[in-house]
Formats: structure tokens, C-alpha cells, sequence
């Protein structure tokens, strides 16, 4: 076997080697859980505001609403239920199509031909059912990643002259929800979801997990780069 194949065969095996050892290591060692802790923040209650923004977090082809986006919704209606806040606004519509979801997230194309469910309207529907009434809550189904709902948010309440929001995210997920708010000059208070990232011990939601905080820090890289934090 020529030399050039025989280098090209150990790179193969320890290449194999290194990706099932980093694999394992996530899988069965709280090194996710670690990760998702360098994301997460205190934050004290939340007082007063005009509306409650709730960001959604995704929803399945049918209609059905992910994890993340009922997780939320709760959460809002719970804040709303308080007394936080008279109204709420709910934001967000998914991408289905994971190509187009990863072309629009990195190069900010136009979302008006990719947008697949207008997971905003599925949870102002769901707090219908709740009991909220009609005039307390509002949907943004246009916006199709974070900078957008918050944009979108800013804009609603501009319009509507209201001055301050609770935000209502994943906990992961908050940094950059505030990061984007403090930019667009919002005045918001955070109002993460309870956080259960250190309870995610099995090895594929680790793996999951993993792959959540990998999004996190390279959306928070482009979103430098594109000047919206």
C-alpha cells in the first residue's frame, strides 16, 4: 500500500476514534450540562408591565407545538394569570425545512417563502381555549427567528404605546433574547422558564442538550456579526 493511503487509513481511524470518544463523552458525562450552565443567568422576578412577549420555540408539521413553544405558553399565561401584565403578545412561526431553516438563520433570507407554521397563532388559540379573552392577546406569525420576534415585538409595542414587556423564553435561551431587546432599546424583564438543564441525564437528551447550547453560541456569534446584539 502506497505511503499516501497508509496515512490517509490512520487519519480515518483516529478521526473515527476522537468522533465516537467526543460522542460518548457527551452522551454520559454532564459536560452538556455544563455547558448549558455558561448560558444561563439569575434573573430576579419580574414586576409590572404593559405585555407579557412570549417567544415561540417550535412546532411539528401538524400543528402540534414543541416542547419549547408549550413550555412558554404556560409560563405567559401563568405571568398573565399573576397580574403581571392586562395583554399578551405571542411570536413566531417555524421553518420546517431544515435547509432552509439553517440558509435563513445564517444568511437572513427572506422568511415570507419558507415559513411553514405560525406556531404565535396555535398558542394565541391554545390561551383562547384557557380562557383568555380575545382582546388580551395577540400573535406575531411573521417573524422567523429571535431578532425578528423581538423587532416584531419592539414595532407592536411602539405602535400600541406600551413601555415595558416581560420576556418569557428557554432559559438557554434568554441571553440572547436580552441581548437582542437591550440592542433594539426594549425595556424588558426576563421571565425564563424553570430551568431543568442539570435533570437532563439520559444520554441522548444530553446529546440533545449539546446540540441546543452549540446553536445557542453560534447564533450569539452571527447575530454579532450581523450587528443585531
Amino acid at each position: 500500500m502506497p505511503d499516501r493511503f497508509k496515512w490517509l487509513s490512520r487519519f480515518i481511524r483516529w478521526f473515527s476514534s476522537a468522533f465516537t470518544a467526543a460522542f460518548l463523552i457527551i452522551m454520559y458525562t454532564p459536560v452538556a450540562n455544563f455547558a448549558a450552565s455558561t448560558l444561563i443567568l439569575r434573573h430576579p422576578e419580574p414586576g409590572a408591565a404593559d405585555i407579557i412577549a412570549v417567544l415561540g420555540g417550535g412546532a411539528y408539521r401538524n400543528g402540534v407545538l414543541g416542547a419549547a413553544s408549550s413550555e412558554r405558553l404556560i409560563k405567559g399565561l401563568i405571568l398573565f394569570k399573576s397580574g403581571n401584565a392586562p395583554r399578551i403578545i405571542f411570536s413566531g412561526g417555524t421553518i420546517i425545512e431544515p435547509s432552509k431553516k439553517l440558509m435563513h438563520t445564517v444568511f437572513m433570507r427572506d422568511r415570507a417563502v419558507s415559513i411553514g407554521i405560525q406556531e404565535s397563532e396555535i398558542m394565541r388559540d391554545t390561551s383562547l381555549i384557557f380562557g383568555m379573552s380575545d382582546e388580551a392577546v395577540e400573535a406575531d406569525p411573521a417573524s422567523t427567528n429571535t431578532y425578528e420576534n423581538l423587532r416584531n415585538i419592539n414595532a407592536y409595542m411602539s405602535d400600541k404605546g406600551l413601555k415595558k414587556c416581560i420576556l418569557v423564553t428557554s432559559p438557554t435561551h434568554m441571553l440572547r433574547a436580552l441581548l437582542v431587546s437591550k440592542a433594539l432599546k426594549l425595556d424588558c424583564d426576563a421571565a425564563p422558564v424553570d430551568d431543568y438543564t442539570a435533570q437532563r441525564s439520559g444520554a441522548l437528551d444530553r446529546l440533545s442538550l449539546f446540540r441546543e447550547v452549540l446553536w445557542e453560541y453560534a447564533a450569539l456569534a452571527l447575530y454579532k456579526v450581523y450587528g443585531y446584539i
